[in-house]
């Protein structure tokens, strides 16, 4: 049933076995933001591309290359225009993958700099010993060191398992649409 759902709103290309993602589009400049001025190479996409292309990458599984397909109703084929989207698509997606790797490397720099506190911490409640003068203060300053490092062994944990799995996710669909095939359909 789940396929039957999945066929309903996709295609696949049966030579390839590629997903096709199909956008229609009345103009080339449908594809960058209105309001960006800047030459083609450069400019921002459309928020709403870029949206779709997002959602719909993590609605397709992983494992399933995607090829997208841009249905052109008002505009007449032109090679540079179709190389120029092709190079604003690959360079908006290039850039998010960059900034999504930054995030991953000072993710895991704070890990390890929350691991660290967490042995410091370990040491010192271990090392520690209450004497009999202020004894309540001294325990309740182990206490607390003692949690304080479970707080950041934690923290790195959770830095490092559990978060930076959803950027290697992020990561990975980037990659896929970067490498998508781009064809163009006029009518």
């Amino acid at each position: 049933m789940t396929n039957d759902f999945f066929n309903q709103f996709y295609r696949t290309d049966p030579e390839s076995g590629y997903c096709i993602l199909e956008i229609t589009l009345k103009n080339y400049d449908d594809v960058f933001a209105n309001w960006d001025s800047s030459i083609y190479k450069i400019r921002d996409l459309n928020a709403n591309l870029k949206s779709f292309l997002e959602e719909f990458s993590y609605e397709i599984d992983p494992r399933t290359n995607i090829k997208l397909l841009f249905h052109m109703q008002d505009e007449v084929k032109d090679t540079n225009m179709e190389t120029h989207i092709k190079k604003g698509i690959s360079n908006y997606f290039n850039y998010r993958h960059h900034f999504v790797a930054k995030k991953t490397k000072q993710s895991r720099k704070k890990s390890l700099f929350y691991f660290s506190v967490s042995i410091l911490f370990t040491i010192l409640s271990t090392y520690f010993q209450p004497s009999e003068e202020n004894k309540f203060i001294q325990e309740f300053i182990i206490l607390n060191v003692t949690v304080g490092s479970w707080v950041f062994l934690w923290e790195a944990f959770s830095l490092l398992f559990m978060r930076s799995r959803d950027l290697s996710k992020k990561k990975k669909h980037y990659e896929r649409i970067v490498s998508a095939p781009i064809l163009f359909k006029y009518y």
